[in-house]
């Protein structure tokens, strides 16, 4: 059975609090454990070492003076005595028979020695003196009182981790869960309908206030898109109401006509109303797919300038039709970028078309490429009446159309196909007063723009 991630979680976080405590009390032990065991050993290793030196200088009778010395003393732990070839104590602070086989013992031991201590291990050495061995020890129970006292208390550390990390890991599981259901409940709330609902802020600083801000601004990003959808579609049944109108009443004309002059003015009126909707309905699929498009996986290195130029070469002959004088500026070289030529193509056009319908006529238009600090800018220019503070809005909505412009035929898409190009480069549009007239800015950022 596969385990939800709030249990793993806090299975997770129950491990973590236990290793941690574990490492700890195992340092602890380790260290305690041994230093008692390193000064055990020397002690006995320094005391069998003094009685084979006093065994060497006096004999046999030297070592049983200073073994009953020894055993006369008020040192309770003392274990010493002098075993014959074959085990036997001949003299020593324990009696009868320990429990070893002196000639295959080496080094430093714990155990049990004779009948009276059995009970009691001891820390001890033998060593070969002649024809004898020599015993040298030291019980064990003083010098390691304090270890299993310690052990025990580790023990009871060790339940009380695992507790404690079960108690904890259960905690985290169950604040991340609830901080989690608060972010999902507010999304259900928007999925059942209600846009306007957000996830709640708590502290303001920790990773889910964090997930909430993202997850909230989504929110924001889906309401405003519904909103727009909403607009459009409002937007879009009025403006077309008018063009579908004049197109039936130019149908019905052209129906009732007879052949002539004035039956194929009715049909060219036709054509033409039908040639408005059909650019209508192709700028907003070109806009839906602009803002569609999940990044500049089509970007290509494109030379600014150049781009520029050849838009002006195009349109300078149009321009000087309509008496109006036109001008191309590049202030400075300006490298390569990587953009969507097409597309931004599409939008100068834009640009330079409306500056011709609002402001060319015997005007004075001009388009200007320049870089500002980190951001390249292309700029079309005209003297025309402009845009009002109060109308840059009404001009930047799809469909919007300002008064002056309501008796030209059009759309009200340009501006907007501009601004979903702009955002496609990760730019902006931007509409300034050039008194008179209108100075309609592509800004784009060279970070972004030369990745």
């Amino acid at each position: 059975m596969r385990l939800s991630t709030t249990a793993r979680l806090a299975l997770l976080a129950t491990l973590l609090v236990l290793a941690s405590n574990l490492a700890v009390i195992g340092f602890v032990f380790a260290q305690t454990r041994g230093n008692a065991m390193a000064k055990l050993e020397t002690e006995v290793t320094e005391q069998a070492d003094a009685l084979q030196e006093v065994y060497r200088s006096g004999g046999r009778p030297a070592l049983d003076r200073a073994i009953r010395d020894m055993d006369d003393s008020d040192d309770d732990a003392l274990v010493v005595a002098a075993l014959d070839g074959a085990g036997r104590i001949r003299i020593g602070t324990i009696e009868g028979r320990v429990p070893i086989r002196p000639a295959h013992m080496t080094g430093f031991r714990i155990g049990a020695l004779a009948p009276g201590v059995q009970d009691r291990d001891a820390g001890y050495v033998v060593r070969r003196l002649g024809g004898d061995w020599l015993l040298s020890g030291r019980l064990v129970d003083d010098s390691l009182l304090l270890e299993r006292a310690l052990e025990r208390a580790l023990l009871v550390a060790a339940t009380l981790a695992l507790v404690m990390g079960v108690i904890g890991g259960a905690i985290i599981a169950f604040y991340v869960g609830r901080r989690l259901r608060v972010i999902a409940g507010a999304v259900d709330v928007v999925a059942a309908g209600n846009l306007s609902h957000r996830a709640g802020i708590v502290s303001g600083g920790d990773a889910f206030d964090g997930l909430a801000r993202r997850v909230n601004s989504m929110l924001d990003r889906i309401e405003g898109l519904m909103r727009e959808l909403q607009l459009l579609t409002d937007s879009l049944a009025h403006d077309l109401r008018s063009p579908l109108s004049r197109l039936r009443v130019k149908v019905e004309r052209a129906v009732t006509l007879a052949d002539g002059p004035q039956r194929e003015a009715a049909l060219a009126g036709v054509i033409q109303e039908t040639d408005i909707i059909m650019a209508m309905l192709s700028t907003l699929l070109e806009i839906g797919r602009l803002e569609s498009m999940a990044g500049p996986s089509q970007f290509d290195w494109v030379d600014p300038a150049r781009l520029l130029g050849e838009l002006a070469d195009m349109y300078e002959p149009v321009i000087d039709e309509t008496g109006a004088t036109f001008a191309c500026h590049i202030e400075q070289p300006v490298l390569p970028i990587r953009a969507h030529r097409e597309l931004l193509a599409q939008a100068l056009s834009n640009l330079i078309d409306n500056a011709m319908k609002h402001g060319g006529q015997g005007g004075a238009l001009a388009v200007r490429l320049s870089s500002e600090g980190n951001a390249l800018c292309f700029a079309v220019e005209d003297r025309g009446p402009g845009i009002a503070a109060g109308d840059e809005a009404e001009a930047r909505r799809r469909f919007g159309r300002l008064d002056g412009a309501r008796s030209r035929p059009g759309a009200g898409l340009g501006l907007a196909l501009v601004e979903a190009v702009a955002r496609l480069h990760g730019g902006r549009l931007e509409l300034a007063d050039h008194a008179p007239g209108l100075i309609a800015r592509i800004v784009l950022p060279l970070d972004s723009a030369l990745v």
